[in-house]
């Protein structure tokens, strides 16, 4: 006991010490994870970022613009509709583009706006664009919507101003929501433990993931602003509970990332291992105190009484008087519970077997009833009887005691029958032929036990027969026994019958139940709307189980059940074996062919339940986890719509329709959307690939349906778009 104190002791000392060395290391690691959600976040940004810039170009050295900005002509033609449509494709497309302003020399010669912005503020715009140097492009700008709300717009503009002193021919403007990019930005949930935001040089938010419970702390986000490290963390305590911060600065656009996580979140996982070791030691110590008291005050005398006890029942006292510990009594508990299990095995048949071992046994053997056969040469068949449903009259016994009486009555005069009763549900009789041929017929025979089976019992129970065939060898009255015994077996497959002879097992298929079988219920089972179809299947199912051999048609519904609970557990992978064992053992077990229906009944509508549940909520998240595998996988040739509803189990008319709500567009835009911005991105970005290349790249089979693709969106082939990137950088 002594020892006992001692080790819980050191476990309670040791998981504090450890708790407080990893402390320190648990939270670099959620800083570590944290900068890096960060540095992704600023990579996606700068990819928006880029992605409006690369707009504002493309609208800039459009000719049709560059001669409305300089002629401020807005006449109606073809080629400036086309290009005025591409800006209104690009705000419809990209939702978080709010306005686009076309400026001429000296005023704006083309506006559209998602959310309009009152005249002061467009006039403010437009002197900014003639003051400013294409270097200063995007610039945050605070301004006022026509209904007097403020906002605050990152603004991406192109103009020839290269230097303070260059000319101004006019310049586009584009103006990004960021309260709507945030959406794109950040795919946290609302809830969630670790908050992100964007914040401006001053600390002011610009853009936040989903905040739950209180807003941001104003004294948290100055210190950020006020840090001169580009990254780092620390905590905050000033607004409550404390806060893990991490944070990045990003110079070149002069922002803030941060995340703000509960510090108790940050080593929960360590704290809820103290704590729990903490309390498991405290049990420990608990328990101990109050087994030392039992055992000291109520259970040493009666140890040794149990000990002499053990060591009479063994009969191996010599094991015990040498044997100094509980060891030595556990092993002869366990040798004596080994013995009773043999017993227990052994008595249920023994006395069976003697007598069908022994048929001419003298009634000396008193623990054994004697059997007399009929006529020395004539025929005898063994039966054995079931009792699948006591009457609600009688009780079991009478009720097989009763089934009995009516074989003797029916074989009355034509064979001995002798009975022998192993179980109260089940009895065993042999019939044999009191003179060579009394049997008559194989038909008569069958057509006696036919008529036995069609009696209704006046105890209104059920009983199932087994009938053997007939033989004269006594030598094959064991088997003979067997067969009737495993006629049991068919009796659960069979609705209306109640009697199964073996000579009709013989011609029954042995090959294993073919899967197509177990397909219809199968479908029933994964379709809810299927789920009123169970029955017949399960009808349909155990019809043709019964033209099959009993441990075929076991196997085939152990197999159902195994798949059905693999299925619904929602498990791909490998399942222990010892589950399909134990299905089998159920099936075999049962008796009946009502409580066969009820079991395969039951477990189909159980697993149809889970497959339900588990179908409503993947639904729910099944538009963005499809947009989400697009965005993924835009690159890859072979993503189609039909293989992404395979692969998500839904209809490719029912996810195209997902798609277009969920994001305002159809599959084949929003891959060609993704497809042509990343191939944007590499023709300025590694001009070491041609044009050939960046279409594979990019998920395009055919260069030159590339190059129409490109074309037809940005007005210019790629490699031309090249050039002027590689053009304007030189200037």
């Amino acid at each position: 006991m002594s020892l006992t104190f001692i080790s819980i002791s050191c476990i309670l000392v040791l998981a504090i010490v450890i708790f407080y060395w990893y402390r320190n290391i648990a939270i670099d690691n959620v800083n570590k994870a944290n900068q890096n959600v960060l540095l992704n976040t600023e990579t996606v940004f700068m990819n928006y970022k880029e992605i409006v810039q690369n707009y504002t170009m493309d609208f800039y050295a459009n000719p049709n613009i560059s001669t409305l900005m300089r002629s401020g002509d807005t006449g109606w033609s073809d080629q400036l509709y086309s290009a005025l449509s591409q800006i209104r494709g690009a705000l419809v497309v990209n939702q978080y583009l709010e306005n686009a302003y076309i400026f001429g020399e000296n005023e704006p010669v083309a506006i559209f706006e998602n959310m309009p912005l009152n005249n002061e503020a467009k006039l403010e715009l437009a002197r900014r664009m003639r003051s400013s140097r294409i270097i200063e492009s995007p610039f945050l700008w605070k301004t006022t919507q026509n209904n007097g709300a403020p906002v605050t717009l990152l603004t991406v503009f192109y103009n020839d101003r290269a230097f303070a002193d260059s000319e101004y021919y006019g310049a586009v403007a584009l103006t990004v929501n960021l309260a709507k990019l945030q959406n794109n930005l950040f795919t946290q949930q609302e809830g969630e433990a670790t908050r992100y935001a964007v914040l401006d040089q001053n600390g002011g938010v610009l853009m936040h993931s989903a905040l739950s419970g209180s807003t941001l702390h104003p004294e948290m986000l100055k210190q950020v602003a006020q840090s001169k490290a580009d990254r780092g963390s620390f905590v905050y305590r000033g607004g409550g509970e404390a806060q893990l911060i991490t944070y990045i600065h990003s110079a070149e656009d002069n922002l803030w990332f941060i995340s703000e996580t509960f510090y108790r979140d940050s080593i929960r996982e360590l704290s809820g291992a103290r704590n729990l070791m903490i309390a498991l030691c405290l049990a420990l110590i608990l328990a101990a105190s109050v087994s030392a008291y039992l055992i000291s005050r109520r259970m040493y005398k009666p140890i040794g009484r149990l000990f002499g006890s053990i060591a009479h029942i063994s009969g191996n006292e010599e094991a015990l008087k040498t044997g100094s510990d509980f060891d030595t009594v556990n092993l002869e508990l366990e040798s004596i519970g080994i013995k009773l299990e043999q017993l227990k095995k052994e008595s249920a048949g023994s006395a069976l077997m003697r007598w069908l071992l022994s048929p001419r046994g003298s009634a000396a053997d008193t623990g054994t009833p004697v059997m007399n056969l009929g006529a020395p040469d004539g025929a005898y068949c063994v039966c054995v009887i079931a009792v699948l449903e006591p009457g609600p009259v009688r009780d079991v016994p009478e009720a097989a005691e009763e089934a009995v009486l009516r074989i003797q009555a029916a074989f009355a005069g034509l064979a001995g029958v002798q009975s022998f009763r192993l179980h109260e549900e089940s009895a065993v009789l042999i019939l044999s032929e009191l003179q060579s041929g009394s049997f008559g017929d194989y038909a008569l025979f069958r057509s006696k036990w036919e008529e036995i089976a069609a009696q209704t019992p006046g105890s209104g129970g059920r009983c199932s027969f087994g009938v053997s065939g007939l033989a004269s060898d006594l030598s094959l009255l064991k088997p003979k026994y067997n067969e009737a015994a495993d006629c049991q077996q068919y009796i659960k497959f069979h609705g209306q019958q109640n009697i199964v002879f073996a000579d009709d097992t013989i011609h029954l298929n042995s090959s294993s139940v073919p899967d197509s079988a177990l397909a219809p219920l199968l479908q029933a089972v994964k379709q809810p709307e299927l789920a009123g179809h169970i029955p017949q299947a399960v009808e349909r199912l155990l019809e043709v189980a019964r033209s099959y051999r009993a441990e075929s048609a076991t196997i085939a519904i152990s197999r159902l059940a195994f798949e059905l609970n693999r299925t619904a557990a929602g498990t791909g992978g490998s399942t222990r074996h010892s589950g399909f064992l134990d299905y089998y053992q159920q099936v075999w077990q049962l008796q009946s062919y009502d409580k066969l229906r009820d079991w395969i009944e039951q477990s189909c509508y159980a697993a149809s339940s889970r497959i339900a549940g588990m179908g409503a909520l993947q639904t729910r998240s099944l538009a963005a986890e499809a947009v989400t595998y697009i965005r993924e996988n835009y690159s890859d040739p072979g993503l189609s719509l039909n293989a992404l509803a395979e692969k998500l189990s839904v209809s490719p008319a029912y996810l195209s329709r997902l798609i277009a709500e969920e994001v305002n567009a159809s599959f084949p835009d929003l891959i060609n959307q993704l497809r042509l911005e990343q191939a944007e991105l590499l023709l300025v970005t590694d001009l070491s690939l041609d044009i050939r290349e960046i279409a594979g790249q990019v998920g395009y089979n055919s260069s030159t349906y590339f190059t129409t693709q490109f074309k037809k969106r940005y007005g210019v082939t790629p490699s031309k778009w090249r050039m002027n990137h590689i053009l304007q950088q030189q200037e």
